[in-house]
């Protein structure tokens, strides 16, 4: 009765990174004003787009297969979607907004303007940037032999606390940018003007399946853009319970000597947050300066414990990271943000 869900909604690469930060910057930099706005926008579209998809998940339609953020390549770009829709006659582009206040549409400028607490700054056309999406898709469909299914996109309003002004009145604009409230209504509006089926039972499963295939999350460098450097950086395995750190390797475990917490997986996080921010590999050598330990059969049975993929042999042996998709979802970071940043160099 509901719709399928093929792809779930994952925290991006962004969002993963910015939490492993915060859990191995050294706490004097985790306010940083730099760091804490980037992570609280990345955080709240995240949520935003968790709004549409829960409000999404309960519309009464078995046959829409919905796809929860989807980055693909139209060589020679990338473009992301927020949510994708297909069914068998037609294809839905939903663009998620997070953003609260005020939102004011001109349709004749072609301008979206935000103001929030007396503050007014102007954001991209997001109607502009749906159908730049359904462009790159129409493409992308193209290369997969697609060409004549029709491609619907909505701006979707996240929050119902954001206002929208329609400056100009254009009834057009009604249709295109919907309150997350409203959009079982306007995909009942959409799916009666499409009634002929597209694409066969066979086509729409290989469509799906060459769309998670194609699915290309982006990798954002952090420490690069933030311009952080192993002096900002914690050394060792951080106790999860009180976030001291370095625990130490004792017995077959790790314990905090500030606490006295213990752990067997502690070094677990560690490894996943060294695969966010540094590289996707890591070797027996990096392990031992990462986890602070100096056995290097140590580091190989804490490393083979957690099963991830592997290349080469004996000391050229080289561990792979999961894919971004297969990381943890928890979001345990030691840090508690301030209504004021902290103005900080990180020099």
């Amino acid at each position: 009765m509901f719709p399928t869900t093929i792809k779930h909604r994952k925290k991006s690469h962004e969002l993963l990174a910015y939490e492993a930060l915060f859990r191995r910057i050294l706490e004097q930099y985790r306010q940083h004003e730099a760091i804490v706005p980037e992570y609280k926008r990345e955080k709240a579209g995240y949520d935003g787009e968790r709004n549409v998809d829960y409000k999404l998940s309960t519309y009464p339609h078995k046959d829409f297969f919905i796809f929860q953020g989807i980055r693909l390549k139209n060589s020679p770009f990338f473009f992301q979607i927020d949510t994708l829709i297909l069914t068998k006659s037609v294809i839905y582009i939903l663009e998620i907004k997070n953003q609260k206040g005020t939102f004011n549409y001109d349709s004749e400028q072609r301008q979206l303007t935000q103001i929030v607490d007396g503050t007014e700054k102007s954001l991209k056309d997001p109607i502009l940037q749906a159908e730049a999406q359904r462009g790159h898709l129409l493409g992308w469909l193209a290369r997969h032999g697609i060409f004549n299914i029709p491609i619907e996109t909505l701006v979707v309003v996240a929050y119902p606390s954001t206002i929208i002004e329609n400056v100009r009145e254009d009834p057009d604009v009604y249709k295109k940018i919907i309150h997350n409230e409203s959009l079982h209504q306007h995909l009942d509006r959409l799916d009666s003007r499409h009634t002929r089926d597209k694409l066969t039972t066979t086509s729409l499963k290989k469509l799906c399946q060459a769309l998670l295939d194609g699915d290309t999350p982006l990798r954002t460098d952090l420490l690069r853009q933030h311009n952080i450097g192993p002096q900002h950086l914690i050394n060792g395995v951080p106790c999860q319970r009180c976030h001291q750190y370095p625990m130490k390797r004792l017995y077959k475990k790790w314990q905090c000597p500030n606490c006295s917490a213990v752990s067997t997986r502690a070094h677990e996080r560690t490894i996943l947050d060294h695969f966010l921010l540094h590289d996707i590999t890591l070797t027996n050598r990096q392990c031992r300066e990462l986890l602070q330990v100096d056995s290097p059969r140590t580091a190989y049975l804490l490393i083979n414990s957690m099963n991830l993929s592997r290349s080469g042999n004996n000391s050229a042996r080289i561990y792979h990271s999961p894919l971004i998709n297969d990381f943890p979802q928890s979001s345990t970071i030691p840090v508690t943000f301030k209504n004021h940043f902290a103005k900080q160099s990180l020099d």
